[in-house]
């Protein structure tokens, strides 16, 4: 039983070590690969057009419209 988890934990470490050592690997390379980077300048640049924010609308005055609207049109079905 001691034994199992002495191997449990020593290949639990293994792993972290093999992740860790990725890891720096990884952000070695950033490192490297930041000085390849270019200086960019304003005519590299997109410019997007600002959209307009849509405006909130309120449920209130449209419920309330159709329920009118509802209404109306029950005024002039009441003859059938």
């Amino acid at each position: 039983m001691f034994y199992s988890g002495m191997i449990e934990i020593r290949n639990k470490n293994n792993n972290i070590i093999d992740y860790i050592s990725k890891t720096e690997q990884y952000f070695l390379n950033e490192i490297d690969h930041h000085h390849n980077l270019k200086k960019t300048n304003p005519d590299d640049l997109i410019y997007l057009i600002k959209t307009r924010e849509k405006e909130k609308i309120n449920f209130l005055p449209l419920v309330v419209k159709e329920i009118r609207k509802g209404f109306d049109d029950g005024r002039y079905q009441r003859g059938y």
